[in-house]
């Protein structure tokens, strides 16, 4: 391993040598000092109360990827996400996927994924779909590490990835495309037009992924649209409305060792919204509303010796839900949030529709409020937030959040914080299966972090150092009770870690970016890695562009107990393009390049080396 880094650097030490300043190098977002959203209201990161990641559109383009998580996994320290092939990750058994937040699984709902601030989960499992968040929408991603429920309620117990997506930067109409193909037969296409005129501005992106798979039985398709309209009303009013469409078709070829036939899983998701807001000298806010909806039908497959399925699942969930918040100036140094929020979500899943019922249209409401407080007293900065939960299972929950951050000069910042993050019970462990118990109550964590971010050099090397300690409690798990299985409140759990992250500019045209993260689990959990490392860099000399990256795992545990198994990796990436006018760039990018032998996902070897290549379109 320390073989593979020492070369990665040297590799980029020798092309900083080489470094000229023809072309600048668009830099991540990751650790500059950006404005992002994780209190409802633009403010810097560095007085927000707990370590936010961003990820801009540079990064994620640079991926090449048609969902946005080999980026974020890249850029962002404490997160990963389960793979099994080349493309894809699929829903239901076998399914990759899987988001590890510092620890807090999102299979289980315990991480939330947003799109522009409205929740998205398969309501009746409560767990994110990962083919559903394309590459092609977002502008940039904003990664909270660590509770955000104060904010955005249930399932933001570890923290929340919120996807903001794209919208015309400056007049007139932009079309970009892409459009790859390569190993094991896989095709990449996507297409954006943008435009602006005045007040009006719109985007529309459709995008394409393919493959035949690296195993027999492991094709996987997906094709996904995004139509968003913007008004701007006047200089204070604006009127948003959005629509995102996706459907995926996956096979499962089962274990290895256990090879499985006819598993399939069909997946359409929709996502709108539509959203009214304001901005005054003193006053700012917003009235969204959202709904999404989803329908799975999942053909679970026969190993050998099998038969196959008489009935297949089929599970409809929708969500539809309204937020209003409003961010109010009452004094110098003082900004007060106070928001609304109402959700309504529920579905009916089945598979022999007259005696295999799992859930009979059942429906959950929520109903919160919330405040939050921000406080400038000459260098530091002050915060407390409280939200007040009524869910129509369990009652009332209250989620209190405090903080504080100290700025002793620019670019710098010291953060310290306490959060709590709550789950509630999804419908599956409420009514689903033999182990149902509807008496649930939520899931709850307390996170207390330690941040410190420092700037040298001008600005040209930008660090950021966290320590976090986490517990929870009331944990869902199966239990024998009376000698029948049944979910109870019954677990808890104490995780501890340090994360790691710095960018470099050496020259202009020449950047170097590298994250650790180290997670301590008093409870093993599978797909979470305990080290988690990545290098990279990123030199443009003139019309040549050149990316270069390694990142390793090593404990990440595929399985527990007494014969438990784990995985050990190092994955280095390599992309080249050059710009053969100004409007399109051919490149060419190789994945696994070492060709390790590895797993994310027991049973389910992840391929060998692959190349891509492909050509780029911006009018």
């Amino acid at each position: 391993m320390k073989k593979i880094i020492t070369t990665v650097i040297l590799a980029a030490l020798g092309l900083s040598a080489l470094a000229s300043n023809d072309v600048p190098v668009e830099q991540t977002d990751t650790l500059s000092n950006s404005v992002v959203t994780g209190t409802r209201k633009a403010v810097s990161r560095d007085l927000l109360p707990v370590p936010v990641s961003v990820v801009g559109r540079h990064a994620i383009e640079q991926s090449d990827a048609n969902d946005i998580f080999p980026a974020l996994v890249e850029q962002v320290p404490g997160l990963y996400i389960t793979t099994r092939g080349v493309t894809g990750y699929s829903v239901s058994n076998g399914a990759a996927g899987s988001i590890s937040l510092r620890g807090f699984n999102a299979g289980s709902g315990r991480v939330l994924v947003l799109i522009d601030g409205h929740p998205q989960f398969e309501a009746i499992y409560g767990h994110p779909v990962a083919d559903e968040y394309l590459a092609g929408d977002a502008e940039r991603v904003e990664v909270t590490r660590g509770p955000a429920s104060v904010l955005y309620g249930s399932n933001a117990m570890g923290g929340a990835i919120n996807i903001i997506t794209r919208k015309p930067a400056v007049d007139g109409n932009h079309i970009s495309a892409k459009a790859m193909g390569g190993s094991f037969g896989t095709f990449r296409g996507s297409f954006t037009d943008t435009y602006k005129n005045g007040r009006f501005s719109a985007v529309a992106g459709i995008n394409h992924d393919r493959t035949a798979g690296h195993r027999e039985n492991s094709a996987f398709n997906s094709t996904g649209g995004m139509l968003k309209g913007e008004f701007q009303v006047n200089d204070n009013w604006n009127i948003s409305a959005n629509a995102d469409l996706m459907r995926a078709y996956s096979e499962n070829p089962g274990t290895v060792s256990q090879p499985m036939f006819e598993g399939t899983a069909d997946v359409k998701r929709l996502m709108t919204g539509l959203s009214f807001a304001n901005s005054y000298d003193k006053v700012e806010g917003a009235l969204n509303f959202y709904y999404n909806w989803g329908e799975h039908i999942i053909n679970d497959g026969y190993t050998q010796g099998g038969k196959p399925r008489e009935f297949l699942f089929n599970g409809v969930d929708y969500m539809g839900g309204v937020n209003l918040f409003e961010s109010i100036n009452i004094f110098k140094g003082n900004t007060l949030t106070v928001g609304f929020d109402e959700k309504l979500y529920g579905g009916n899943a089945y598979r022999d529709p007259v005696k295999e019922i799992y859930a009979d249209h059942k429906k959950i409401e929520e109903h919160a409020g919330y405040v939050f407080d921000q406080y400038t007293i000459g260098k530091f900065m002050l915060n407390a937030g409280l939200r007040i939960e009524n869910n129509s299972v369990y009652g009332r929950v209250a989620v209190p959040q405090a903080g504080i951050a100290y700025s002793p000069e620019q670019g710098t910042s010291l953060k310290l914080s306490a959060s709590k993050g709550f789950r509630t019970p999804n419908m599956r462990e409420l009514y689903m299966y033999a182990v149902a118990n509807e008496e649930l109550l939520p899931e709850e964590a307390w996170s207390y972090d330690f941040t410190a971010s420092k700037a040298f050099l001008d600005g040209r090397l930008n660090t950021e150092f966290s320590l976090f300690y986490t517990t929870g409690s009331n944990i869902i798990e199966v239990t024998v009770v009376d000698g029948k299985r049944q979910n109870r409140n019954a677990g808890e759990f104490a995780n501890s870690g340090a994360e790691l992250s710095l960018s470099y500019r050496l020259a202009s045209n020449f950047n170097i970016n590298a994250n650790y993260s180290y997670l301590h689990m008093d409870k093993i959990l599978v797909g979470a890695p305990e080290h988690k490392a990545y290098l990279g860099c990123n030199w443009r000399p003139g019309k040549f562009s050149f990316n270069l990256g390694a990142m390793s795992v090593s404990g990440l545990w595929l399985s527990t107990g007494e014969n438990g198994v784990s995985s050990n990796y190092v994955d280095v990436k390599a992309r080249a393009s050059y710009k053969v006018t100004d409007w399109m760039d051919i490149f060419a990018r190789g994945e696994n390049l070492l060709n390790q032998k590895y797993e994310t996902l027991l049973g389910f070897p992840m391929p060998g080396a692959t190349v891509l290549a492909g050509i780029s379109i911006n009018l």
